[in-house]
Parts: C-alpha cells; sequence; structure tokens
C-alpha cells in the first residue's frame, strides 16, 4: 500500500523515536511511503520556514496524501495542521489511522464521524502490534468509489436515515447491500 505518514514537528522532535519506528515499520512491511517529509523534519527548521517554503510544503503535502491509499497521522497533542491533513485526507476518501499516546484523543479528532477513521491508542511496547493490526484494518476498510443517481424521494429517504440513525448514507447503503448478498444463495455459493 501506498502510505502517507505525518505529524507534527512538536510530536516528532517529542518522541523522535517512535515517530521514526513508525516510519521504518511501514517499510519494513513491504508499503511505500509517499512523503519523507516525517522522517526528516526538524521542527526548528520548520517554523522558520518562509511563506514560499511553506506553501510548497503544503503543495507536496497535499499531493502525497492525494496519492497515498491510506494516511497515517501521530495526533498526540494537539495540532490545527494536523486537524486539517486529516479532514483533507478524509475529504479525499483516504483511510485515515489516527496514532494516540493518551487514552483519548484531542479535542478536534473527537468529534469527526467517518467509517475510514481508525484510531489507536498506543504505547513504545505496542506500537508494532498496534499499527500491524490498523493497516490490515484500514486495508478492509479500502472502498472503491461508486456512484449512482437516486431519484430526490430516494435522496430525502438516506438524508433522513443519515439524520435520525445517526449514520452515513455510504454506511446503511454498504449495510443493506450485505444483507442481501447474506440472503441471495446464489451468490454465496
Amino acid at each position: 500500500m501506498k502510505v502517507y505518514f505525518g505529524t507534527s514537528p512538536r510530536i516528532k522532535e517529542g518522541s523522535p523515536e517512535l515517530v521514526n519506528k513508525v516510519y521504518d515499520l511501514v517499510v519494513k512491511w513491504g508499503h511505500k511511503h509517499t512523503s519523507p517529509w516525517v522522517r526528516n523534519v526538524v521542527g526548528n527548521d520548520f517554523y522558520k520556514m518562509t511563506d514560499d517554503e511553506l506553501d510548497e510544503h503544503h503543495r507536496k503535502t497535499t499531493a502525497a496524501i492525494k496519492s497515498a491509499e491510506v494516511c497515517i497521522f501521530e495526533v498526540s497533542s494537539h495540532s490545527l495542521s494536523v486537524g486539517y491533513l486529516v479532514n483533507f485526507a478524509l475529504e479525499n476518501g483516504k483511510v485515515v489511522i489516527l496514532l494516540t499516546q493518551n487514552k483519548s484523543l484531542p479535542t478536534i479528532f473527537r468529534t469527526i464521524q467517518s467509517d475510514k477513521l481508525i484510531t489507536v491508542v498506543y504505547d513504545a511496547t505496542s506500537v508494532e502490534k498496534s499499527l500491524r493490526e490498523a493497516l490490515e484494518k484500514a486495508r478492509e476498510v479500502s472502498d472503491v468509489r461508486f456512484n449512482f443517481f437516486v431519484s430526490p424521494k430516494i435522496l430525502s429517504y438516506l438524508d433522513w436515515v443519515a439524520k435520525h440513525r445517526m449514520i452515513p448514507r455510504s454506511v446503511f447503503l454498504r449495510d443493506l447491500i450485505e444483507r442481501e448478498m447474506r440472503k441471495d444463495k446464489g451468490f454465496r455459493e
């Protein structure tokens, strides 16, 4: 899989060995990084970048996220920039793995509702097992986008379901199809 891995330079400076370990594990398991930025970033240098350098960094980062199949973010500390990137990745249909060393996510991430969001609480001793499980789950949740037209009446119903049952329309439709698949003896054979 192609993987984008990112975090805040402050998190990297606070836990460089863990950030580097995550980066290295992705490579060890045969995946390919879409950007080496997190491996090479130095906080002081990053925060001294000019506006032009920051613009170029932003362009490269969004391109790396778009080319990834899965995005991993270390989010143990608050970072609005990382929050923006997480949202950008989800809006672009990417499966996102949030890694945190805390019992709960920073506030910015607690309200995100997505079936493509995987949260992992880890520490130095569990990072390898936790990340491997998260990447396996990401592989399972990676979906192929399928668009189709519906009547206004069907759309109204799907909007009602999303509002009253608190589930995304796509999840509701997937559940309906999976239920039919289980009932269809011809398909199961």
